[in-house]
């Protein structure tokens, strides 16, 4: 993601992500039914994301979410 230039100092659309990440080919590919503001809004829910911004159209780790993907991957990060 980094090499994406999806991590770093800069916000970036929600829309930017989700094409930059391919997500439809992922959708697609796994079969996945929900869109990606849904999951998106779920994951925020679990606590894994905070929401910034009126529409939701911003968001960032928690410090729940960075341990989860320390603990994941602690190996590449």
């Amino acid at each position: 993601m980094y090499d994406s230039q999806i991590i770093g100092m800069d916000y970036l659309p929600i829309q930017k992500v989700r094409y930059k990440v391919h997500w439809i080919d992922i959708q697609h590919k796994y079969n996945v039914k929900r869109g990606f503001n849904s999951i998106m809004r779920k994951l925020a829910t679990k606590g894994y994301l905070d929401s910034h911004g009126k529409s939701g159209d911003v968001y960032s780790l928690s410090q729940h979410g960075v341990l989860y993907v320390k603990g994941r991957f602690g190996n590449i990060v």
